[in-house]
């Protein structure tokens, strides 16, 4: 418990300062969380499957470099088509059978890498509102999820994935972040009061859907934490698993926001 709080300590300060600060940091932060994600991922798979890493590590070099440089649209495109080319070929040439271990460094960059950059394209919308929004979304469904599920939880969610979570205290975090991203929207940008709660409620429900991949995943393959770069929190994955899926709901939702006023 002390090591969970002096982590958290040291942790949520840098957090907030790389948010406010922005810019080139922002890009490093979440440049280097990708390739450490990524890296726990691939270990925890390589256990079992022979995953090609470094072209794993490629990608998400050219990709943030790409954000970096404000790269055109059609650079994404074809940097997913030369990537996907190159598994497929290596997929080939090798003598071992590394077709699955292909498919684990797709989804490694999709699942943790292109995932994270959404918070540079967050950034790059100029909006100091949404930015937090992803943490908001996480921190509050999985902070009243516990102490509900702790209070009056009974009723299993999906024991054979996660024993301890209950119904009861996923409706809770849902209820909890549907009245907070009402509140934050209510503060900071009322026009917005009636989507955020349509965003709290699927941001809810998809912070706590990333908890249970990442949770089946280290069931799977029979592990605690994916990594211990975090001491009493394990791994980055460990303490991104929700956010990883918030990140990308809240671009899109801006997006679609955007158009449709």
């Amino acid at each position: 418990m002390i090591q969970r709080t002096i982590s958290a300590l040291i942790a949520l300060p840098l957090l907030f300062f790389v948010l406010f600060k922005g810019g080139a940091l922002l890009f490093l932060a979440a440049y280097l969380l990708s390739i450490i994600g990524q890296y726990e991922f691939y270990k925890t798979f390589s256990r079992k499957y022979y995953v090609l890493n470094w072209a794993g590590y490629l990608m998400t070099t050219a990709w943030f470099g790409g954000l970096y440089k404000d790269m055109p649209q059609d650079y994404y495109t074809f940097l997913i088509a030369v990537f996907l080319f190159l598994l497929l070929t290596l997929t080939m040439l090798y003598k071992k059978n590394i077709m699955i271990g292909s498919m684990v460094t797709f989804i490694g960059f999709f699942y943790i890498a292109f995932s994270l950059s959404h918070i540079i394209m967050i950034w790059k919308l100029d909006s100091n509102f949404f930015i937090w929004y992803p943490f908001v979304i996480a921190f509050v469904t999985d902070t009243f999820a516990y102490f509900t599920g702790k209070l009056i939880g009974s009723t299993p969610l999906i024991p054979s994935v996660s024993p301890k979570k209950t119904v009861e205290g996923s409706l809770g975090g849902v209820i909890a972040c549907l009245i907070f991203s009402y509140a934050y929207a209510s503060i900071f940008n009322p026009s917005f009061q009636l989507y955020a709660v349509f965003l709290g409620l699927i941001g809810s429900i998809l912070s706590q859907v990333g908890d249970l991949i990442a949770s089946k995943i280290k069931r799977i393959f029979n592990i605690k934490d994916f990594g211990k770069i975090m001491p009493g929190h394990g791994g980055v994955l460990d303490r991104f698993d929700s956010i990883i899926i918030t990140m990308p709901l809240v671009y899109y939702f801006i997006v679609i926001f955007n158009f449709l006023i």
